[in-house]
């Protein structure tokens, strides 16, 4: 679900251009980046139509088992966009880190399968994250590389704080709070 919902995002299509070699990778890519998380997941109930991954203030960002997993099999997988694929995520991190420095709640990953878009499922699933930082009087923060995603996330409280290139050259993004 998650591979059809950001088969078309500028991340990964800067990531990997060829369409079909992207539809192939984005499938393990998510499931990879769900074992190495250790965020709260929320989804739809029945038929997954969407997901979030949450991430709460002072928690390990990642898993130490599926972290070194991830490390040898990624350059077999991706090839010579490893780099590109490092670079990207450590940019992102950076552009979190300056945009929110101090506790928060972040939103590591939304996804709605295309055929439920504009149907209130990413809504329902941005509440659980949005709940616990208003409960804990923290901001919640996310990135997104979309502009067609600010008017959505904007209409939810948040507010760019910072933009720029993830990484240099590469895909442009947006970092947003919502202030509690």
């Amino acid at each position: 679900m998650l591979a059809r919902a950001f088969q078309n995002d500028p991340a990964w299509v800067w990531l990997v251009p060829d369409p079909q070699r992207r539809a192939r990778l984005l499938p393990w890519l998510f499931r990879v980046g769900f074992d190495v998380t250790a965020a709260d997941v929320w989804a739809t109930a029945g038929p997954v139509l969407g997901a979030a991954r949450w991430m709460p203030p002072g928690r390990p960002a990642m898993r130490v088992g599926p972290t070194l997993r991830a490390l040898v099999t990624t350059p077999l997988r991706l090839g010579t966009a490893t780099g590109a694929f490092l670079a990207y995520g450590g940019a992102v991190e950076a552009l979190r880190a300056e945009a929110m420095p101090g506790r928060h709640w972040y939103l590591a990953g939304i996804g709605v399968d295309p055929s439920a878009q504009r149907q209130g499922v990413g809504s329902a699933l941005l509440q659980p994250g949005l709940a616990a930082a208003a409960q804990e009087g923290v901001p919640a923060v996310l990135l997104t590389n979309s502009a067609v995603n600010l008017p959505f996330y904007e209409g939810h409280g948040f507010e760019v704080v910072r933009e720029g290139s993830t990484p240099e050259k590469g895909p442009h993004a947006w970092a947003m709070v919502k202030w509690p």
